[in-house]
């Protein structure tokens, strides 16, 4: 009897406890490769409600982006994601875009996060990590650029032409505009 207890438990007790538990951790990866999320926060007042306008923008265009706005509870937040490259696009004040790749500010005891511009609005810019494909990038910039009427602020293309931090990706598609 003791015996066929032990067997009975015995597949209980080689599969490790995590195959057991639920964790949606797994979940918000495979989300964030499925949809470009374009990153803000409550902090920087401005930036979530001009993120729906660009996601709105960018899905019209390059509806295979699937793109959706997401907001972090502070800047602090949004620097950490950024870091990690748990998140790609943000839009954010050029102020605290400008902290983040110069680490300083409130970002001085951090390491500077590659960040590179896409496009700028009035006092917000559309950045993404410097790594990220210049093909992808190129995409997204075109839909920006397709429906340029939507988005207040926009500055002529050919100013972002002079930008030192402009992505490759996006240098390529304004210039094909």
């Amino acid at each position: 009897m003791l015996r066929r207890s032990f067997i009975c438990m015995l597949p209980a007790l080689l599969v490790p406890q995590a195959a057991h538990a639920h964790s949606p951790w797994g979940q918000y990866a495979v989300y964030r490769q499925k949809h470009l999320l374009v990153l803000s926060t409550r902090d920087d007042p401005d930036s979530y409600d001009f993120s729906k306008l660009l996601v709105a923008a960018i899905n019209k265009s390059a509806p295979e982006a699937s793109a959706r706005p997401a907001r972090a509870v502070n800047l602090e937040r949004a620097y950490n994601l950024l870091r990690t490259d748990q998140f790609q696009f943000a839009v954010l004040s050029k102020a605290n875009i400008k902290a983040m790749r110069t680490a300083s500010g409130v970002f001085s005891d951090k390491r500077p996060v590659d960040l590179r511009t896409i496009y700028r609005f009035d006092d917000l810019e559309f950045v993404v990590l410097a790594n990220f494909p210049a093909r992808l990038v190129s995409v997204v910039t075109e839909a920006v650029l397709s429906n340029i009427s939507t988005l207040p602020g926009a500055a002529p293309p050919k100013d972002l032409l002079k930008l030192e931090t402009l992505h490759a990706g996006a240098q390529a598609a304004i210039k094909n505009f």
